[in-house]
């Protein structure tokens, strides 16, 4: 009798990584898969001490999850590490399925579209037995991963102990009149072609920091995660400006809520070295005005020298933001998730860099 296989697979980021792609329903169609990233630590020396709970990991637009130092950050805290690359994006994204030039990458008309993702994903998790009796599920998320997130734990109350946001897209650039004047304009472009491409890729020197291809130190792959992002599509951003418009409306989400930026903005087209040290792709100003919005227990921390994603800075600021992630998952207690610390509203720290 022959054994069945393990349908987790080995990673492309090594050691203590698996991977497991799942089908999705046909409302994901053409991309039809989402798949799902385990670290589980190698090094098991006796028997493996009990988990806190699950982290399920959501990355942003035109990006995948590559960050194994998150993973193993989580994994020291005590819970079991998870991330998903949602349909359209990341490993999914084979060279089959890009030779095919089917659907653009990263379309969507609604970010309930991924809901589908997080379930399959979930799915996982509970096979595992996480987060098991009296364990915490944490949901994180960056940039768009984090507008997605939040929408998710507002969609499904009760089934978070937690929500940790990295520099989420939470509110629209430059102020609020800006989303609200294009929302009507969009709108009604989604209506008649959402999948129609616009020709014009976003640039914000990001790629430049980061990748170590460029001048930064995480290897990326430019398939999966190109230089300047995916091809816009009507139907993708209107999404965005409806879900900040949800946002914006409250969500009152009642779980505790961890939003982490950089401590400023450099959004401008032409380089300039402040961008080594600051968020060029979303203004920092705009996501920490509407971390109020989130819920009653929100705290907000900011970081002097943090790129885009807080945890892929310089060693010495993606650390401080560790630790900051670290003791805020050992704060949450118990199933309702409340903190150690006394909830109330958005506060900001400053961490060195």
């Amino acid at each position: 009798m022959s054994v069945p296989s393990d349908p987790w697979v080995p990673d492309v980021l090594g050691p203590g990584f698996r991977a497991r792609t799942v089908p999705l329903g046909p409302g994901s169609a053409p991309h039809a898969t989402a798949t799902v990233v385990r670290y589980r630590p190698e090094d098991r020396r006796g028997a493996p001490r009990a988990l806190r709970g699950a982290v399920l990991y959501l990355h942003g637009w035109s990006d995948y999850f590559f960050n194994a130092e998150l993973a193993r950050t989580c994994a020291a805290a005590g819970y079991g590490f998870y991330a998903l690359d949602l349909h359209g994006y990341g490993r999914n994204l084979t060279d089959e399925v890009l030779a095919d030039g089917a659907g653009s990458p990263g379309h969507t008309t609604d970010l309930a579209d991924y809901d589908d993702d997080i379930a399959a994903a979930l799915g996982l998790v509970a096979e595992d037995g996480l987060p098991g009796r009296g364990g915490r599920l944490v949901l994180m998320g960056h940039s768009a991963g984090g507008l997605t997130a939040a929408l998710w734990a507002a969609h499904h109350p009760g089934r978070l102990a937690g929500l940790a946001l990295n520099a989420p897209w939470i509110g629209s650039h430059g102020s609020d009149a800006v989303g609200a004047a294009l929302r009507p304009l969009l709108a009604r472009l989604a209506r008649r072609r959402p999948e129609r491409a616009v020709r014009v890729r976003l640039r914000s020197h990001y790629y430049r920091v980061i990748s170590e291809r460029a001048e930064g130190e995480w290897p990326i792959d430019p398939r999966w995660r190109p230089e300047t992002s995916f091809d816009i599509t009507p139907g993708w951003l209107n999404a965005v400006l409806q879900a900040q418009r949800e946002v914006s409306a409250g969500l009152n989400l009642q779980v505790p809520v961890l939003v982490q930026t950089s401590a400023r903005s450099c959004l401008r087209p032409w380089w300039s070295e402040r961008m080594r040290s600051a968020d060029t792709v979303l203004d920092v100003q705009q996501i920490r005005r509407h971390a109020a919005d989130l819920g009653p227990d929100v705290t907000l921390r900011s970081y002097e020298g943090a790129v885009h994603d807080v945890h892929l800075s310089r060693g010495p600021v993606r650390r401080a933001a560790q630790r900051d992630l670290v003791t805020w998952l050992r704060g949450l207690e118990g199933p309702g998730g409340s903190q150690a610390d006394t909830p109330g509203p958005a506060t900001r720290s400053t961490a060195p860099p």
